[in-house]
């Protein structure tokens, strides 16, 4: 099976769909049976310990659990990346059960993955619009994606494959519905900035997607941004927090090797359906 070129797992715990491969199990002791050097760029979001209901996944851990979590996860990829490769971590400020303070996850991770040797090339704004409204203190409408390297002097990055022409409300492009809406946040992010704009994937899109068992879903243009950004094509990709299969899409799009890991077997048919219509639709030329 071509998954065990990746995975040194039982063939059972393994799937393999359109130059996919994802394996159900832990993701830390899962990558540490990897091959060495094996994946060029991680792309990551780990539940932010809010007690939402990712199946199998103890979402209501203490702080000191989860910080110890991320540094396993954080030792665990360096091993499996290349020397040139990229870790990027998704993370957000949460709220603290007991104190009700913020927590900025964002500089916590950062001490993390520094101690285990990683260097922060860019602290990345994910900025959207759709977000829960707070009755006590300021909504959130952004979170962090962390920029980690191996190697501060040798790491893959393609600018020009994520330059965003910049669009006013006079620009040309615009007239007969072509290009972006003049008021469109994207107008902000403008040659390769730190400021990104996507809007997260809401109720009404994953009742349509048919993905309503996952309860945080990455915007897919975003995570092909991030792919974009630090691999070429036939590179591999890997997510160990897969959850409903999106690194998997964005990697199969864009010719890439992707690599999943997914704790919870009742998202395997979900994955496996996602990467399969984008194959349909690279087929049909959409």
């Amino acid at each position: 099976m071509a998954g065990q070129i990746y995975f040194s797992l039982k063939q059972r715990n393994v799937y393999s769909v359109n130059n996919c491969f994802f394996a159900i199990g832990e993701c830390v002791s899962t990558m540490k049976k990897m091959r060495e050097k094996s994946v060029n760029t991680i792309v990551t979001s780990p539940p932010y310990n809010l007690n939402k209901k990712y199946g199998k996944y103890n979402d209501n851990r203490s702080f000191a659990e989860w910080e110890n979590l991320i540094g396993r996860v954080a030792e665990a990829a360096k091993r499996v990346l290349t020397d040139d490769g990229s870790f990027l971590l998704n993370v957000s400020p949460v709220p603290d059960k007991k104190t009700k303070e913020i927590i900025p996850l964002d500089a916590v991770a950062y001490f993390i993955f520094k101690r285990h040797g990683y260097a922060l090339r860019n602290s990345i704004v994910w900025h959207f619009n759709n977000m829960q409204n707070c009755v006590n203190r300021l909504s959130g409408r952004w979170e962090a994606i962390l920029w980690f390297v191996k190697d501060i002097d040798n790491y893959q990055f393609n600018l020009d494959d994520i330059r965003i022409p910049y669009i006013t409300k006079n620009d040309k492009r615009l007239e007969g519905g072509a290009g972006r809406n003049p008021t469109d946040t994207w107008n902000f992010d403008v040659e390769g900035s730190d400021f990104w704009y996507f809007d997260r994937v809401n109720n009404m899109t994953k009742n349509k997607l048919g993905l309503t068992e996952h309860p945080c879903i990455f915007p897919t243009p975003m995570i092909e941004r991030i792919i974009k950004m630090t691999t070429h094509r036939g590179d591999v990709v890997l997510d160990p927090f897969l959850g409903s299969g999106t690194t998997l899409v964005a990697a199969q799009k864009l010719g890439r090797v992707g690599l999943g890991i997914e704790l919870d077997k009742k998202f395997v048919p979900i994955i496996k359906k996602r990467v399969d219509n984008e194959a349909l639709q690279k087929l049909a030329g959409f």
